[in-house]
């Protein structure tokens, strides 16, 4: 999601997101028996519209994108570090600049071409272009000649370049220690050129794509979406069919009728699913809300008083009363399940004490009465639960608060207006790492940064970690550039989303990860159909 709007337009795509975090047992069953092949696996889905993966930005999205394309890199469905996907191997230079990645022998189209550098510097490049408007082109920015390309002064990323028809070497403005992780999402699925800039009639490539990964396209037949394995690649499963709904809700009716065999769950299914089913696909998402402070609003000036603020909020009694314990309180920045979460790592920050709280209003203003404050939100049932909520605790602490809701539509260009005060975000972590969550709504001068936060030590500590080699060092630098921006408090972490999913019986090895997605080709049935 490049530019400014990042972190509000991200409130859409989290609708009906939420859950808790438990360890999966999806394996358990594996172990007991020998897979075998065979079977169609029902996947159920709301509408995924194009299957470029270009174009992912839904959960369904990145979903089929992820069975159907692979990247250089992909992350462990555990741990969330990179592994090797189309490249085998990669390695860095000291300073983080020059990359190279090593495409794994035989690695093939579905149409049995195979994977050269040449697709992976064509693949890039379409992304950065402004006329395929994909969601992850500001990922990029690093990469040497991507202002030429994007401004069409140069016609090709120059940064990267092939050296062999198996090696990519990609050339950074600036170190990027965490590339590897970048390039792990979906939306960096490897094509083919030939397939993409077809021509009718030959069909579209975002209705019948050619892959580079475990499954290839068979067929749309009305709201089914069917993909097979491709010849030479590992896969259990005969046939995988996405089926598209309306809404999550239809999906999961859907599964409870056992039409499919995996579906998500809708907030208010939550806790029947849970005890119906199991709890052992839920999973925390990359994906939070906080509110913001307009930290060049005057108001805001003095961090004392945001941090009145923020002991004002019952955010444990907010994650209960109106998400209904779906959703984890944030106690951070770095969410669950990424590497590099720090647990209660705002915990003298932000716990909830309203004592604490009116003793800091009294200590800023002298005794006299704070300004009014403006909470601004997108206008909904539960976002003005949540308004509500903290209103209550900001007058608890002597503050009074005008809500101020708008049509999300509106909301959207407000919250970048600069006219804003406390003001609702959201953010999902485009690449599992620390980094995801820190730099792009923290560093001077980003895009996604509404808040105005801007503190030189606090840009230093990112830096030195993108040029940090070692990860255990590097996660070091990112969780005391954490401690800092929450000693200043710029915002108040709200929630961690969630994705509820449920697995059928009889579905063997479906691991679903915290970016959302899972590894289709390990699954197996022991029933068929």
């Amino acid at each position: 999601m490049p530019g400014a709007l990042s972190l509000v337009v991200a409130l859409a795509l989290l609708a009906g997101l939420a859950g808790c975090d438990k360890k999966s047992d999806a394996g358990t069953a594996a172990k007991e028996a020998k897979p075998r092949p065979g079977g169609v696996l029902r996947v159920g889905v709301t509408r995924v519209g194009s299957l470029d993966p270009a174009q992912a930005r839904t959960v369904e999205q990145l979903l089929v994108a992820d069975q159907l394309f692979d990247s250089l890199t992909t992350p462990h469905p555990v741990t969330l570090e990179p592994k090797p996907a189309l490249a085998s191997r990669w390695e860095a230079s000291v300073d983080q600049r020059q990359w190279d990645f090593f495409l794994r022998p035989g690695a093939v189209f579905a149409n049995g071409r195979p994977v050269t550098s040449a697709d992976v510097k064509y693949t890039l490049e379409r992304i950065v272009r402004p006329q395929t408007a994909s969601p992850a082109a500001d990922l990029l920015q690093p990469v040497t000649g991507y202002a030429a390309l994007q401004n069409g002064s140069a016609p090709e990323l120059a940064g990267v370049t092939t050296p062999s028809p198996e090696q990519v070497h990609v050339a950074l403005d600036m170190p990027l220690s965490v590339l590897a992780e970048i390039l792990s999402s979906p939306v960096f699925g490897v094509v083919p050129k030939e397939a993409v800039e077809a021509v009718p009639p030959a069909p579209a490539f975002g209705e019948q794509p050619v892959g580079s990964g475990p499954f290839q396209f068979a067929s749309t037949k009305g709201d089914v979406v069917s993909l097979t394995p491709v010849k030479g690649r590992t896969a259990y499963v005969q046939r995988l069919d996405f089926r598209q709904f309306d809404d999550v809700a239809a999906s999961y009716r859907a599964f409870a009728a056992g039409d499919v065999d995996w579906s998500r769950v809708p907030p208010d299914e939550v806790a029947a699913a849970g005890a119906r089913y199991g709890d052992k696909a839920f999973r925390p998402y990359l994906a939070e809300l906080f509110y913001g402070f307009n930290l060049k609003s005057p108001k805001f000036a003095d961090p004392r008083f945001r941090e009145a603020i923020v002991h004002a909020i019952d955010r444990d009694a907010i994650a209960k009363a109106v998400y209904g314990s779906t959703v984890l309180a944030m106690n951070g920045l770095v969410v669950t399940g990424v590497p590099g979460h720090v647990d209660r790592a705002c915990a003298a920050t932000c716990a909830h004490d309203v004592a604490r709280a009116r003793a800091l209003v009294a200590e800023v203003f002298a005794g006299q009465p704070p300004p009014e404050v403006f909470l601004d939100y997108d206008e909904d049932e539960t976002q003005t639960a949540v308004a509500k909520a903290i209103q209550a605790g900001l007058k608890d602490a002597g503050v009074s608060a005008t809500l101020r809701a708008k049509p999300l539509k509106d909301y959207q260009a407000f919250a970048v207006s600069g006219q804003q005060e406390l003001f609702r975000l959201g953010w999902i972590g485009a690449y599992p790492s620390a980094d995801a969550f820190l730099p792009p709504v923290f560093a001077t001068g980003s895009p996604s940064n509404l808040t105005g936060f801007s503190v030189p030590a606090v840009d230093q500590a990112f830096a030195a970690a993108r040029a940090e080699p070692d990860a255990g060092k590097r996660l070091g630098l990112y969780q005391d550039a954490e401690r800092q921006i929450l000693a200043l408090t710029p915002v108040i972490p709200i929630a961690q989303f969630q994705l509820h999913s449920v697995v059928a019986d009889g579905v063997h090895r479906l691991t679903p990860t915290a970016a959302g997605t899972f590894d289709a080709s390990v699954v197996w049935l022991s029933r068929r159909g």
